[in-house]
């Protein structure tokens, strides 16, 4: 099994991240890293996700939504070939900070006899796209609480 991880703290409530997180639809425009999720956010979902890689290209996959707890916690689940072979799990998690703001959780962890062939170069693209992607969700997180607070709407 192998693991890859990245976290950031978001200056912003856990609700305004999860709304951006849970909006497959905006992907394109501000996330470096997934280009593109179709699919809704409900467990049992089928997803078709577009990862961006700088090496690569495009990579286009199909997953399995398998958890969605609101508003903290979002995986999905990628097999290939036979059960046991090739499993991913993707997992984003919010978790609220006492002083304020939240600290965004992003994870991959690698099961099956072919994880072993999950190299460095791979595991540094991923760890270069989880963190890209977490710094582009801080500051539209940011912008976006920034901009309520600014005009006096609340943000829950």
């Amino acid at each position: 099994m192998q693991q890859v991880n990245s976290s950031i703290d978001i200056n912003a409530p856990a609700s305004l991240v999860w709304a951006i997180l849970t909006d497959f639809e905006s992907y394109q425009r501000w996330n470096p890293y997934i280009g593109a999720i179709l699919g809704k956010p409900n467990t049992g979902s089928a997803l078709s996700i577009a990862l961006r890689g700088q090496r690569r290209g495009v990579t286009c996959m199909s997953s399995l939504l398998t958890q969605v707890r609101e508003p903290r916690e979002l995986r999905w689940r990628r097999r290939r070939f036979a059960p046991g072979v090739f499993t991913t799990e993707h997992r984003f998690r919010i978790e609220t900070l006492p002083a304020g703001g939240v600290r965004f959780h992003q994870s991959e962890q690698i099961k099956g006899v072919f994880a072993a062939l999950f190299g460095q170069r791979s595991r540094r693209a991923m760890e270069e796209g989880f963190h890209a992607m977490n710094h582009a969700l801080k500051a539209r997180a940011e912008r976006m609480h920034d901009g309520h607070v600014a005009t006096g709407n609340s943000v829950s």
